[in-house]
């Protein structure tokens, strides 16, 4: 707590996502590119390459992520596995949004307390988690396993690879990206250059069972999560 704020996402967070949203746009029309828009041999070459590029990137930025900040990983991935009664009221109203967007009286006025990632949150981030693994080994089995592998597998990883990563991107730019500008807070936490922290009123309004957990953890001298 510093001043009204309070730290929301670590140093490791802020690249990891910077890092993968780069990455993820670069993979996604190059990938476009030399799936349906290519024309001539040398543009080819120079999006093959770029692709390449940012597949290492991505790929690295992913593994380091796991490696180098577990701790940051797998509190990510076991609150998103944590499903209480309160996560589950939160399809009452799907988190007030079609109240919100487009002013569908959906659900209760009053939605139920959610904690670091609501509902919707949890199924989306794991979603990413599952799709940027196989997005990686279907990505490398077809640049440099082809040789080995039967036509049949090639087949099918290419059409988990095309599919799934454009339908990820339509979630992303659809769905992730307007629901995160509803809080500017949060948005500009995790681009901002310095620490990733929101104002408590933001944390009480989107997370308050959240917010309270880490104010007992301060009071108890532990480290913020």
């Amino acid at each position: 707590m510093n001043e009204g704020r309070i730290l929301r996402f670590h140093r490791a967070d802020k690249i990891f996502h910077a890092v993968n949203a780069v990455t993820w746009f670069i993979l996604f029309f190059s990938g476009m590119y030399l799936s349906y828009c290519h024309r001539s041999e040398l543009p080819e070459e120079t999006a093959l390459l770029c692709h390449l590029i940012a597949g290492c990137v991505f790929t690295l930025n992913f593994l380091g992520f796991v490696v180098l900040a577990p701790k940051r990983f797998f509190l990510m991935l076991r609150t998103c596995l944590h499903w209480d009664r309160n996560t589950l009221l939160w399809f009452r109203n799907l988190g007030g949004y079609p109240r919100r967007f487009f002013k569908i009286p959906f659900g209760p006025v009053e939605v139920a307390p959610q904690g670091r990632y609501n509902a919707g949150q949890k199924i989306t981030y794991l979603f990413f988690i599952v799709m940027m693994a196989a997005l990686i080994v279907t990505g490398w089995t077809l640049s440099v396993g082809e040789p080995t592998v039967s036509e049949g597998v090639i087949e099918s990883m290419m059409g988990i690879h095309v599919l799934g990563s454009f339908f990820v991107t339509l979630l992303v730019m659809f769905a992730h990206v307007p629901m995160a500008l509803l809080s500017k807070e949060h948005f500009f936490a995790i681009w901002r250059w310095g620490p990733g922290t929101i104002s408590v009123a933001a944390a009480k309004e989107h997370s308050p069972l959240w917010l309270e957990e880490e104010l007992l953890k301060q009071k108890l001298g532990s480290e913020t999560v």
